[in-house]
Formats: C-alpha cells, structure tokens, sequence
C-alpha cells in the first residue's frame, strides 16, 4: 500500500464511522474485516522488517566453546532463502473488496441524501404551514374530502355525535 493510503487509513475515526454506519451492518462488517486484515498485514510487515538482521556468527564462534554449533546454525541460516510470493491474487481481491465498499458507500451516501432532502422538504412545511387556530373549515374540507362525505353519512343517519368523542373528551355538564 502506498504510503498515502497507510496515512489516510491511519487518519480514519474508526469510532465515528462505526458509529454512524449503525444501520449498514453489511457496511459496517466489511469495513471492520478490512481494517483487521489492514492491521494484520502492517503487523506482519513490521515483523518482516525487525527480523531482517544478520547474525553476526563470528561473535558467538568467540563467545561459545563449542564453535561446531555455531558451523551448523551458520549453514542452515545460510541455506535458507526468501521466496518471492506473488501478491497478485491478494491485490485483485484487495480491489474487488475496494471497488465493493466504494459502491455501497456511495450508495449509502446517495440514500442519506435522499432521506436528507424529504426531511429538509418536511421541515420547510413544517416552516410554512399555518397555526392550527388560523385554519378554516374549508382549508380542512380542501385538505381532507372524504370528512365531509363521512358527515354527510352520519346526518343521513340521523348520528349527530362522532364515535369515541365522549370517551376522549368527557362532558363537563355534571360539574
């Protein structure tokens, strides 16, 4: 990884957008795998550079009596070798996963400007709409047709009353 991208990963505020991204659960699992396999690699990597030392085996032929052991140790370090390992299938999955998280970011971010926008339209009604106590019975009737159909019914039964009314809002007659 470049050394931009281990700079801006480090910068990241895992917390907040853990935190933010509550409700994506598959955002957040993936972004959680990726930080783990991120740790883990830069864990190793760091290991891989602390154990590249030379071993200094002229130091223990002259500290150790037994200089056979250190003939022995010598020529095992020595046919050791570092295999290059090809990273490209690790790199591909690296960008698919990249690619993935990058597509259900955006699509997030696109939801949440969705939601953003109808409560913005919300709060701007909200803004404008008239106190209660201004409204008319014909801004009632203009909102709402069907009441006027449904109080027609009721005085075509001869009901002059609304169900549930008294229970709501008891008669303070008797007092």
């Amino acid at each position: 990884m470049s050394v931009a991208g281990r700079k801006f990963l480090t910068s990241i505020n895992w917390p907040v957008v853990s935190s933010v991204l509550s409700k994506h659960t598959e955002i957040t699992k993936s972004l959680g795998a990726f930080r783990k396999s991120y740790e883990e690699a830069e864990r190793q990597l760091t290991q891989l550079k602390e154990a590249d030392r030379p071993i200094d085996f002229e130091h223990y032929r002259h500290a150790l009596k037994n200089t056979e052991i250190v003939d022995r140790l010598e020529k095992i370090a020595k046919a050791q070798k570092v295999t290059k390992v090809d990273l490209a299938e690790q790199l591909k999955a690296i960008a698919a996963f990249e690619a993935k998280a990058v597509a259900s970011a955006e699509l997030y971010v696109k939801e949440t400007e969705a939601n953003l926008a109808d409560l913005s339209d919300t709060v701007r009604n909200i803004e404008q709409a008239r106190p209660i106590t201004q409204l008319t019975v014909d801004d009632v009737v203009k909102a709402k047709p069907e009441v006027v159909q449904h109080t027609e019914e009721l005085i075509k039964q001869g009901r002059f009353t609304v169900d549930g009314y008294d229970e709501k809002f008891p008669s303070l007659v008797m007092i």
